[in-house]
């Protein structure tokens, strides 16, 4: 029975080992590829006989001008409907009516704060509009495509103290 329990211990070593040296060789296997690929994204490539560039080109993906444009619209849209929903149950459809006439690649959230405060957040790249209610009133921020901020609020003057 001894001789048993010495055989399996030495055959549960022996797995044991040889799977640190799996994860090992494994491990150095993926290192050796990262860094060969690492090599070949920073190795310059020749276009041309003697004409070689500094740089790496980065992947840049483009978006078109009348996406953006359409984003800044409908954001002036928003803006003119001075809209004032203070209803949490109502943002979803408030968001999806606005999201429904963003570009496609428009991404948004609803976020829940503290004290029944709650805002819309649709962004579009470097474009965004938000639709903030809070205990003081209702705003309104729009970043358009040229980087500039616009603001729009609607104040509750009976909740100032």
């Amino acid at each position: 029975m001894l001789k048993i329990l010495i055989w399996l211990c030495f055959f549960i070593v022996l797995i044991g080992l040889w799977k640190v040296w799996f994860k090992i060789h494994i491990h150095r296997h993926f290192q050796q590829n990262r860094n060969k690929q690492q090599e070949d994204v920073n190795k310059p490539s020749a276009t041309s006989i003697g004409e070689i560039p500094l740089f790496a080109e980065a992947r840049i993906e483009e978006v078109e001008e009348y996406e953006q444009q359409l984003f800044d619209d409908v954001c002036q849209i928003f803006f003119e409907q001075k809209l004032t929903e203070r209803n949490l149950t109502q943002a979803i459809s408030v968001q999806e009516d606005v999201l429904r006439k963003m570009p496609a690649k428009t991404q948004t959230q609803i976020r829940q704060l503290d004290l029944n405060e709650w805002s819309i957040y649709w962004t579009f790249y470097d474009q965004s509009l938000e639709y903030y209610v809070g205990r003081y009133g209702v705003f309104y921020t729009h970043v358009d495509r040229f980087g500039c901020e616009h603001k729009f609020e609607i104040k509750n003057v009976y909740n100032c103290v």
